[in-house]
């Protein structure tokens, strides 16, 4: 392959995959950016780096000795470090390496099929329809999304390196079938990083495989002894994924963590059929896109739910499996597609509302256009071979136009968190977690009575903690204090089992303030004391509270002791607010004259939130920082 003769086909691709995607650049930090990337220190702080890539992606809502999800990627959380240490907190930087990730991408899927002998029109076809497709954007545009535009680019660039080894045996440039070549050597490392970038990539060895088994020397006795089987070739790929899966198990602690509402065992089978029809409709028709799907777990048999789904997935699996025969483009693109789609209709790793989502197609995008395409060429040749190009470029463009229109558009929809949940609840108005996302961003803006409402509508939908919590902290502002702790008590008689910790953390924080603020300190207390049996992982960040309530009902001694037996926990917490012992403890030392002892703990707070970046810390180091001022 000529990389000149291929100059204006990446040019085009680098300059359509840019400019549907270039109004994303203006985004701000949405959704779950708000959390994994401003409060979290474990990729602020560098002196937790070590733990942040041992740890699973959210172990920063706890104390980190308990997993807080069932993410473990390094490779992710590496991106993230460095991306903040580059850019901050502006979001400009970020959403522009998601966009040359994502060209990135369609340039090796360009090169990937030139390697493999796809005429370059089909080839540019394929990657110009896949950098322009509306499933993407919240990959893309999404911050939190870059998972997926990781891994494809390690597992394409994998692929790479090993069709370079595959050649290279082929010509008998290997001095033996057991030697190791540098080719081999950077596969092995790219698919190393591709699997600290998302889980999938356990299953995805087998392609490897394929394309060994594809570029196999002929069996002469010439060549012979530098002919290595492919089951032999895809060993060190298939025991990097068994070490992932084995490293993986002993950072979370277990297999696999379910979810609260997490989906049972028979609707995950019964939905599985459902799941893959709407993926194929999402790859064909992509009209209705949102954070979350009005798609539900099936708890029973029946015609529309089950039956004709599964007679749609049986026919479209097998036409796939008659493209796959036709060509090995089209074998591995079949392969690729399954084997990346699959463990996306486990219903069971997803909470009952949230069984599907767009950026679950990213990779298997390409795989289903690898099918495609080529049959498309074919019928084509049938009508015409003089102008097969022609014909296959006017298809792309009426096929790529309306898609790339459609991703513009969207994008909007991913730049705020108002934006994003007004458009969420309106596409699926039956979701409960959809309100309560809608309902958080309007109670950030000051619209309280809305927010109020939107929760009243998650509760009605299906009640959960995250409702009952998010509307008590809005009553509570309007000063509906007996309101707020009935909704409170909801969620704190909630089991331990049947809500997030860190919810139930928070549901324990807002009841104290309620309490407070109708002077019954003594309840305050109990509700901490209990809290803090309950959730040992944020025992300082409670003893802050507890701390607070205290110095309010007069007991400065007691809280100064509380405080103190809480100082070396704080220091090892990731919970912004746990640090706060150390100014809370610096504000009581300094009140009772004991100005050195006041210095250094401040200091060391200063110190220990010197990276965070949210807004509470920063203000509490101002406030910090004025009182050290005034110790001097």
């Amino acid at each position: 392959m000529n990389f000149k003769s291929e100059m204006r086909w990446l040019i085009l691709i680098v300059i359509v995959a840019f400019g549907v995607f270039a109004n994303s650049l203006s985004g701000d930090f949405v959704y779950d950016d708000n959390r994994q990337i401003l409060r979290n220190p474990l990729i602020q702080d560098s002196n937790l780096f070590g733990k942040a890539l041992t740890s699973d992606v959210w172990a920063f809502k706890g104390d980190g000795t308990v997993a807080a999800s069932n993410y473990y990627r390094p490779t992710f959380v590496a991106w993230l470090i460095i991306n903040f240490k580059l850019f901050g907190t502006n979001p400009f930087g970020w959403h522009l390496l998601n966009i040359l990730l994502h060209i990135g991408v369609c340039l090796l899927a360009f090169l990937l099929l030139r390697r493999w002998e796809v005429a370059p029109v089909t080839a540019a076809a394929i990657s110009l329809v896949f950098a322009v497709h509306p499933v993407h954007t919240e990959s893309v545009a999404w911050i939190s999304g870059s998972p997926d535009l990781l891994f494809s680019t390690f597992l394409l660039g994998a692929f790479w390196f090993v069709q370079s080894d595959a050649e290279s045996r082929k010509q008998e440039k290997a001095i033996s079938k057991h030697s190791v070549s540098i080719d081999l050597m950077l596969a092995l490392i790219c698919y190393t990083f591709a699997l600290g970038s998302k889980e999938v990539g356990i299953l995805c060895f087998p392609l490897f495989y394929l394309i060994f088994a594809k570029d196999q020397p002929n069996k002469t006795d010439e060549n012979r002894r530098v002919a290595a089987s492919p089951l032999l070739r895809v060993i060190p790929f298939s025991a990097l994924a068994l070490l992932y899966f084995a490293v993986r198990w002993l950072a979370l602690g277990a297999v696999s963590l379910p979810p609260v509402d997490a989906v049972g065992f028979m609707e995950t089978i019964l939905t599985i059929p459902a799941m893959f029809v709407f993926y194929i409709q999402q790859i064909i028709f992509p009209v209705w896109l949102g954070a979350n799907h009005p798609l539900r777990p099936v708890a029973e048999i029946n015609f529309l739910d089950f039956a004709l789904p599964f007679l749609i997935s049986v026919a479209a699996f097998a036409l796939f499996c008659l493209l796959a025969k036709k060509s090995f483009v089209q074998k591995f693109g079949f392969a690729l597609f399954i084997l990346t789609i699959v463990p996306a209709m486990n219903a069971s790793a997803f909470p009952s509302e949230q069984i599907v989502h767009d950026r679950y197609l990213y990779l298997p995008l390409l795989g289903f256009l690898m099918m495609i395409f080529p049959r498309l060429v074919e019928l084509i040749e049938k009508i015409t071979k003089a102008k097969k190009d022609l014909f296959l470029l006017l298809i792309t463009v009426v096929i790529g136009l309306p898609l790339a229109v459609k991703t513009i558009f969207y994008n909007q929809v991913w730049k705020t968190d108002l934006a994003l949940w007004s458009h969420t609840v309106k596409f699926d108005v039956k979701s409960g977690f959809n309100w309560s996302q809608y309902g958080a961003v309007l109670s950030e803006k000051g619209r309280l009575d809305e927010a109020v409402e939107a929760y009243n509508n998650s509760i009605d939908v299906r009640p959960s903690a995250l409702a009952y919590y998010g509307k008590a902290r809005n009553l509570l502002a309007q000063n509906k204090v007996e309101e707020a702790v009935f909704d409170i008590k909801t969620v704190i008689e909630t089991p331990n089992d049947k809500i997030n910790t860190y919810t139930l953390y928070q549901a324990y924080e807002i009841m104290a303030l309620a309490l407070t603020q109708q002077k019954n300190y003594d309840a305050a207390q109990k509700y901490l004391f209990e809290a803090r049996k309950r959730l040992p992982i944020y025992y300082a960040a409670l003893t802050e509270k507890l701390a607070v309530v205290m110095y309010q009902n007069g007991e400065k001694t007691s809280a100064l002791r509380e405080l103190e037996v809480a100082k070396n926990q704080a220091k090892t917490e990731f919970l912004p607010e746990s640090k706060t012992v150390l100014l809370r403890l610096g504000m009581i030392y300094a009140e009772l004259g004991r100005k050195d002892e006041a210095r250094a703990v401040l200091q060391e707070f200063l110190k220990l939130t010197a990276s965070m970046q949210d807004n509470v810390t920063q203000n509490d180091r101002k406030q910090a920082l004025s009182l050290l001022k005034s110790l001097q």
